[in-house]
Formats: structure tokens, sequence, C-alpha cells
């Protein structure tokens, strides 16, 4: 098994103590890699450790519908709309149209009832908020749905990469970040969604509606040069509003940022494993987060009703 493997969801078979078949396979993620052994986090949280000299064979295998929906949930739990709803399986949420995330339905469960009656059911709760239609659809987990919808006309304006990492294969902060629990004046200054100059008040709602959350500045001199946002939900750290200024791009700010955000959420609360999430196509953002030790766990793609 491979270092870079790390955080990545493999299958390992091996064999007894005895060093003869019957084989046995473990599968969920890999923890740790060492010269002699392995560890695997399964499914239901325990690890088990495996000596190398025991492994018969391992890859690296696709995230299952499950661990995918599991991970859509916690990433819900991170960034969390003020209006939600439980509608015929899917979680509506709606949050005065600030983000898509907290503005989109999130198919979590199978629906209940006819895809048509669902739909008419969330197209009637989002008008009622003056906004559209729109639908998170983690994929493969709802390709099906994802098709549906397609076929019935909505558009697919983005796809989301969805990326992980284990906290102990990030890299550690090359210079001071601070971390605080609200965000700073100039925490706000040097975050602009989507190019806004100012976020409205709904906009910072939105960052600060958790308890477990942390908001990164880095300065250097009287500069700040960089944000990010961190909020911790079961062992999963989730990284949001990384920002790093134009003039300081390739200076490793993002580094120290992400690697601070590592370090608060370990020591604060435990915390594991890291997710964020990359509107594609970007290479760069992609390749960054790659060398930060993140890798490609699923996409979610939104669809968007037609306009009538």
């Amino acid at each position: 098994m491979r270092q870079d493997w790390v955080g990545r969801r493999v299958v390992v078979r091996h064999n007894g103590e005895s060093g003869e078949p019957p084989y046995h396979d473990i599968v969920g993620e890999l923890v740790e890699v060492t010269a002699t052994h392995a560890v695997v986090r399964r499914a239901d949280g325990r690890r088990q450790r495996v000596p190398l000299n025991r492994v018969v064979a391992a890859r690296v295998v696709v995230a299952s519908p499950r661990d995918i929906l599991g991970l859509e949930e916690i990433c819900a739990r991170g960034w969390r709309a003020i209006d939600t709803t439980w509608s015929r399986g899917w979680l509506l949420r709606a949050d005065h149209g600030f983000s898509r995330r907290a503005n989109s339905v999130l198919p979590l469960r199978p629906v209940q009832g006819s895809l048509d009656e669902a739909v008419a059911a969330a197209h009637d709760w989002y008008r009622a908020r003056g906004l559209p239609l729109m639908v998170s659809c983690p994929l493969p987990a709802r390709v099906a749905l994802d098709d549906a919808l397609a076929d019935r006309g909505f558009s697919a304006p983005v796809d989301v990469d969805v990326m992980i990492a284990e906290l102990s294969a990030v890299p550690p902060p090359t210079e001071p970040v601070e971390i605080a629990p609200v965000p700073s004046a100039d925490w706000l200054a040097g975050y602009h969604y989507r190019g806004e100059a100012e976020l409205p008040d709904y906009g910072r709602a939105i960052l600060t509606r958790h308890d477990r959350v942390g908001f990164a500045t880095l300065r250097r001199g009287a500069e700040v040069l960089g944000v990010a946002r961190g909020a911790v939900d079961s062992d999963w750290l989730g990284l949001t509003a990384v920002e790093v200024d134009p003039r300081a791009r390739r200076t490793r700010v993002a580094t120290s940022l992400v690697g601070a955000l590592r370090e608060w959420a370990m020591r604060e609360y435990g915390a594991s494993r890291s997710y964020l999430q990359v509107e594609m196509p970007n290479d760069a953002a992609t390749r960054l987060y790659a060398r930060l030790g993140f890798w490609h766990h699923h996409v979610y793609r939104y669809r968007v009703e037609p306009r009538p």
C-alpha cells in the first residue's frame, strides 16, 4: 500500500495469522501506513490494524452511495441554512438566496411517493420564498434522479468536486495564523463572496451559525493576506470561505490557513478528517488541495428547474 492512499477508500485483502487462506477483505478509509502495518477505518468507525506481511492485495475503490450521502449530510451541517424542512425524503434549504448550498434541495433519502409529486411540493416551497427550485444531486449516488431531472428540462449550471483528507496527512502552517470564534472586521474585509464588496447581514449570519466554528486570518505586517473558515461536525473539519489576496498567491498562504485550521480542529474538537468543495472547473484549486493531501471523493451537480 502507498502512503499517498491515506484518506482514500480502499479494500485490503489479508490472510489469517497462519499465513494461509481463507482470505479476509476489509473495506474502509486508509488512516495510516507505516513500514510494518496499515490502519483502516471501517464504516462503523472502528479502526483495524493489519500487518503488512499479511496483506495479499490492496486497491483504491470509489466511494459508496452510503458514504457519499453520509458526507453530504455532514457538509449540510457545516453550512446551515436558516430555513429548512423535510419533504418526501428531501431536505429543503433556503437562506435569502445566499449561496447555492443553502438554497437547494439535498435528496439524502429515497423519494417518497412519485418524483413528480416531490418536485411539485419542492417547487411550491421555494416559490413561497421567492426562489427557484434547485436540486443538488450527489453523484453517482443520485444519478437516476439527475437523469430524471435532466429529462424534465432542469439545467445543470455547475458541478462541484467534493475533496477529503485525513487531517494527519495535511501539512502544518508555515507562519502564524489567528483563529477566532467570530469573524473580525479584517476577516470580513478579506472575504469577497463571488466578488461582492460587502457581505449582507444574512451572509454573515450563515458564516457564524455554528457552535464549533473558527475564522482564520493570516497577516503579514498590517496587511491581511488570507482568510478561511472552519466548522467541525462529528470528526469532520469543513473548510469554506478560503480566500487569498491575489498579491500573495503561490506564497503558501493557503497552506498556512488550512494547516492552522487543521491544528485547531484536532486540538479543540478531536477532528480527524476534512472536506472541502471546489466548483468545477478550477484546476488551480484542485492541484493546490491535492498537494495538501486532499483527494476526490465525489461530485454533486446542481439542477435548476426550467423557467416558466
